[in-house]
């Protein structure tokens, strides 16, 4: 109760995609203001990567950025 509380303050939303979503390798993207967190499917695991909503990039780990969100996951799951 007290998490969903300090949640709502903050801001911060979290997403779990359902079976229907129109990417079914994000399995949950948290919206953090400028920044939104995206938990991405791997062949082996998952991988977190970013979206910059000022910027329009998505970025790796090792923040490694690029417009092309297909090649940020390639690259953070390879």
């Amino acid at each position: 109760m007290l998490a969903a509380f300090v949640s709502v303050l903050t801001g911060i939303v979290t997403i779990y995609s359902g079976p229907n979503a129109p990417d079914a390798r994000v399995e949950a993207a948290t919206d953090r203001g400028p920044i939104i967190e995206l938990i991405v499917r791997c062949p082996r695991g998952t991988a977190i990567i970013s979206y910059s909503k000022m910027e329009r990039l998505f970025c790796d780990p090792r923040l490694v950025c690029n417009a092309d969100k297909e090649a940020v996951i390639r690259r953070s799951c390879g």
